[in-house]
């Protein structure tokens, strides 16, 4: 085994197993951009962004024995990480604007079949979003995370009275804010 490149995540699982050092480097290296997107993802600090890193390559070196499916490592990954950066959320009192939680709405249907780059690239496309929604006015931005990024995707009768807006311009004052969002992601 001279090119661990070339080998498929089984076969680096399987190697793993058999206590090869190179391909846990192997592994790792593969999928480490993955597994710290997510936590950056969830706006953990940088000192539990490792945490989350380190945890899950632990949860990985404990469970490598009982892996049943070592050709689906990537899927394997994402959800212990969503896991950790969950437990630490539960652990923490943050404000609900502050929470990307449901950053991904529809996510999870096609993250088990996407491959680590696609995963990748929407995450740091996710994150490209939030940081813009930062710069919106106070009233897009509360609009928008309701729309969006608010768990349970509430209907407009309950964002209209949350917010303290007519039902009627929900839509309207959507398009506006959208349209600012997508100028601030040009510049």
């Amino acid at each position: 085994m001279s090119n661990y490149s070339q080998l498929s995540d089984e076969q680096l699982v399987n190697a793993c197993r058999a206590g090869d050092e190179a391909a846990w480097d192997m592994l790792v290296g593969r999928y480490e951009r993955l597994v710290y997107t997510i936590p950056i993802r969830y706006g953990l600090s940088a000192y539990e962004v490792q945490d989350v890193f380190q945890s899950v390559w632990l949860s990985l070196l404990q469970h490598l024995p009982a892996l049943r499916q070592p050709e689906r490592l990537s899927a394997w990954l994402v959800t212990t990480a969503r896991r950790e950066c969950w437990e630490r959320r539960r652990g923490a009192d943050y404000e609900r604007t502050q929470n990307p939680q449901a950053g991904l709405i529809g996510a999870d249907a096609w993250i088990e079949e996407a491959s680590t780059e696609e995963v990748v690239t929407f995450y740091e496309r996710q994150a490209k979003v939030r940081e813009a929604l930062k710069h919106l006015d106070d009233p897009c931005r509360r609009l928008l995370w309701q729309l969006y990024y608010d768990a349970g995707r509430p209907s407009y009768t309950d964002i209209a009275a949350k917010l303290r807006i007519p039902i009627g311009s929900i839509g309207p004052t959507r398009a506006r804010c959208l349209e600012k969002l997508r100028r601030l992601l040009e510049e």
